[in-house]
């Protein structure tokens, strides 16, 4: 725990998905979503095949090849699943039903390196193969509806904003908005497609190369900046300092701001939720 002038902020973590305890034969990990009204989603590699497990229970086969697999809920009935590289230009982005059968696909670039989802549609955010590439990632950020038409575009539709060049972080924030965090200015911006705002603030230099992101209410919260060794900050948006509030194991990325827990942790043994005990995130 740490604490300060008051404020104390302590880390809890839940593991909802455990090899140990799963009773599978040989497996890796490769990604993992989390939604508290519809549990966990984990990809998993069983010798040469991709399946996804629904809370430890149901299993779905994906019936095409994906080489960088990411999974995502969408809903009770429909999940996302894409391909981070796409050089040969094809659909590389899947919506299924949860027995398996396609109902949307679209290409959603090459360099996928995040994806997050809302009502108001599928993020899609870019690394720099991508960024530096071909077609719709050149963009950095994406906001596509469901059916796979891009509905917002970050370098076109924004005339006032930082460019993209590696976009190392994202997640969803309040309504429609999402949270970014690209290179090579390590900004914090906050979107909101329907009207093109952008808010963005300078972020302390310490805090740069962070890989992931999630931000509620005065706070942002990052992990594994640059040389970090899997630390995880806490900074009240617009102060000089983050803090130091602990460290964590494994591929984290940002929940969005109507889950419960704040960040999913992906690591070879364990998918775990980890939420961030901080009475003064809302506090004006």
């Amino acid at each position: 725990m740490w604490c300060k002038g008051g404020i104390c902020i302590d880390i809890l973590d839940q593991i909802v998905f455990s090899k140990e305890a799963s009773n599978l034969d040989s497996y890796k990990i490769i990604d993992a979503d989390w939604k508290d009204n519809l549990g966990v989603a984990v990809v998993l590699k069983v010798k040469r095949q991709l399946m996804i497990l629904l809370n430890e229970n149901d299993f779905l086969t994906i019936p095409f090849k994906l080489q960088y697999s990411i999974v995502r809920w969408i809903d009770k009935n429909t999940l996302l699943i894409a391909d981070s590289r796409n050089e040969n230009d094809l659909d590389n982005v899947f919506i299924l039903n949860l027995a398996g059968k396609i109902l949307v696909s679209f290409n959603g670039g090459d360099g996928i390196e995040d994806i997050e989802i809302g009502k108001e549609g599928i993020w899609i955010s870019y690394f720099d193969e991508g960024v530096f590439g071909n077609g719709i990632s050149t963009e950095g950020l994406v906001l596509f509806d469901f059916t796979g038409k891009a509905v917002f575009r970050y370098h076109s539709d924004l005339t006032i904003r930082p460019s993209i060049s590696d976009c190392y972080a994202i997640c969803k924030g309040k309504a429609s908005s999402v949270w970014l965090f690209p290179y090579s200015n390590f900004c914090l911006i906050q979107i909101y497609p329907e009207t093109k705002a952008i808010n963005y603030y300078k972020v302390p230099q310490k805090l740069y190369g962070s890989q992931a992101l999630c931000v509620r209410g005065n706070y942002a919260y990052f992990f594994d900046r640059y040389n970090s060794d899997d630390e995880l900050f806490s900074w009240e948006i617009g102060e000089k300092k983050p803090q130091l509030i602990g460290k964590i194991d494994g591929v984290l990325r940002g929940l969005s701001n109507s889950e419960n827990n704040h960040f999913i942790s992906i690591s070879e043994e364990f998918v775990k939720l980890y939420k961030i005990i901080n009475a003064d995130e809302y506090n004006n």
